[in-house]
């Protein structure tokens, strides 16, 4: 969505928030500057003299915007001049406006401030890269932001209440006795059949030669 159609609508703080994000400000205003270093004339164009353009182009938008009485969109965009670095800065001035909270009013007083420390912060931040690149100068060092001692205490304690490790052994169950192997025993030898005598009831040989001599004789 453009940014008219943005201004139009009657989107509430939140919505522009969520849309946007807190740093749409911001970007607004490092377009602007970054518009300034693009259409300046590459024979002249030096940070020196991007810088003093880029403190005109705010002076004159601020002029505006401390004049207004009435808020409202043809008072916030009035005297716009038709460079598109102008126009990121005052869109950078209406959204600010826009996505500040309504319950208990806005001032267009609190819309200046806000931008004019955002615009110095760029300013600043854009001074020292370009010192840093041509110069080699170190960088100034940033805050590290430390964890506070009530977040710090709490950690503590929560490693301090958690529950300890025994130290004892785990008892360790026997495990079951594995079965015997069963040897496999050999098949016994194979053994002759005794020859049954007349206690088994059947007739040997011998036997039936002594009946028949019997029987001759008889």
């Amino acid at each position: 969505m453009s940014w008219e159609a943005f201004r139009l609508t009657s989107k509430s703080p939140s919505e522009l928030l969520h849309t946007l994000g807190p740093h749409g400000v911001d970007s607004l205003i490092r377009q602007a500057l970054d518009a300034l270093w693009r259409e300046y004339p590459e024979e002249s164009r030096t940070f020196e003299n991007v810088r003093k353009r880029a403190g005109e182009l705010f002076a004159r938008n601020m002029r505006v915007w401390a004049s207004i009485k009435k808020p409202s969109p043809q008072a916030f965009f009035e005297n716009l001049l038709p460079y598109a670095a102008d126009g990121h800065m005052r869109q950078a001035m209406v959204l600010a406006w826009m996505m500040m909270p309504r319950t208990g009013g806005r001032d267009l007083a609190d819309v200046r401030k806000a931008i004019t420390d955002i615009y110095q912060r760029n300013v600043e931040g854009w001074e020292e890269d370009n010192d840093f690149f041509t110069k080699g100068r170190k960088r100034k060092a940033r805050k590290v932001v430390k964890t506070s001692k009530s977040t710090a205490t709490k950690k503590k304690s929560s490693k301090t209440h958690a529950k300890p490790k025994s130290s004892a052994k785990k008892k360790s169950h026997p495990k079951p006795a594995r079965p015997a192997k069963r040897r496999m025993r050999s098949s016994p030898p194979r053994q002759r059949p005794r020859r049954r005598g007349r206690a088994s009831g059947r007739m040997t040989g011998r036997s039936l030669w002594d009946l028949r001599l019997r029987l001759r004789d008889s």
